[in-house]
């Protein structure tokens, strides 16, 4: 032992070294009077504050002041608690080794969390928590627009922009259940485009939708964006018109028919008209009824010459 004891004196610095890189351990050199002759990197980790502690009383920073009892003769571990720079008391288990008569060497290992550490520790995972929270807030939000995306396309025409059929259905149920509490009045056009197999016929597809396009654009002109317009399949439309009478819907219906006509030839350099039918819900009227009514008073405005309003 003695051997033993000279040989890590004489090669103390490295000795120190290599014991802390193998294990993380808390290395500190001592006299009788506790003062720390020298120490590893690890005490003033552990400690905090700064990197030299040498000539301090090393059981200024022992809880109890327990170095006395840690330089009694004996082996086997020991257990003591020491203070950091926070207050806070680290629990560090070891073993106590006399140099010589004048000098110890204590090499330990921290076992226990502090409260400090466990603050900090906690104080971390809330951080990640928060981190956590906000990204599932950002995914959330993520999640609903693209929910609503969805729904919008769902409840929207891809050629027109327009509304579709399976929008303007859900609406209508909202707006006749409205009716029994509002006592105003809602009126109903139905267009469709004269001929228009003959403009795909004769011009192509490509023609064919930017009719369809053009129709789409002039109803957007000249229906306010509260009340609803709607591709209501092929080259069919449909605008809902609440607490308009069928009078004002009819005057609707002429302005669209007299721009569509005037609008296709400008821009498209043929002309193209539509035909329009109009009706207003009665009390005794169900979405069946006033979707027939007004079905049936555009088919009059075909079978009539086209290029007309019906109400």
């Amino acid at each position: 032992m003695n051997d033993l004891r000279e040989a890590i004196l004489g090669s103390l610095d490295r000795f120190f070294n290599s014991l802390e890189s193998f294990s993380g351990a808390i290395l500190v050199l001592f006299d009788l009077e506790g003062r720390i002759l020298d120490h590893s990197p690890s005490l003033s980790a552990l400690i905090g504050g700064r990197k030299e502690f040498v000539g301090e009383n090393f059981g200024s920073y022992i809880v109890d002041n327990a170095i006395k009892m840690m330089m009694k003769e004996r082996t086997g571990l020991v257990r003591v608690g020491i203070t950091d720079s926070r207050s806070n008391i680290h629990l560090v288990s070891g073993f106590v080794i006399k140099i010589d008569v004048s000098r110890w060497l204590f090499f330990g290992e921290k076992i226990g969390l502090s409260a400090g550490d466990i603050m900090e520790n906690m104080s971390k995972t809330t951080d990640e928590l928060a981190s956590l929270t906000r990204e599932l807030a950002k995914k959330n939000k993520e999640l609903q627009a693209a929910n609503a995306e969805i729904e919008r396309l769902m409840n929207c025409d891809p050629l027109t922009g327009l509304s579709n059929r399976r929008d303007f259905m859900k609406k209508l149920d909202e707006e006749i259940e409205s009716l029994c509490s509002t006592c105003k009045p809602l009126s109903i056009i139905m267009a469709d485009i004269d001929d228009f197999k003959k403009v795909n016929d004769t011009r192509g597809h490509p023609e064919g939708d930017r009719v369809l396009q053009l129709f789409a654009e002039i109803l957007n002109e000249i229906i306010s964006p509260r009340r609803t317009t709607v591709r209501y399949g092929g080259e069919e439309f449909i605008v809902m018109l609440p607490e308009t009478d069928g009078k004002e819907a009819a005057e609707i219906a002429e302005e669209v028919r007299i721009n569509f006509e005037r609008e296709t030839e400008k821009q498209l350099g043929f002309k193209v008209t539509a035909s329009f039918g109009v009706a207003t819900f009665r009390p005794e009227d169900t979405k069946a009824s006033i979707l027939k009514r007004v079905d049936d008073a555009l088919y009059s405005a075909k079978s009539g010459g086209k290029n007309r309003v019906v109400r």
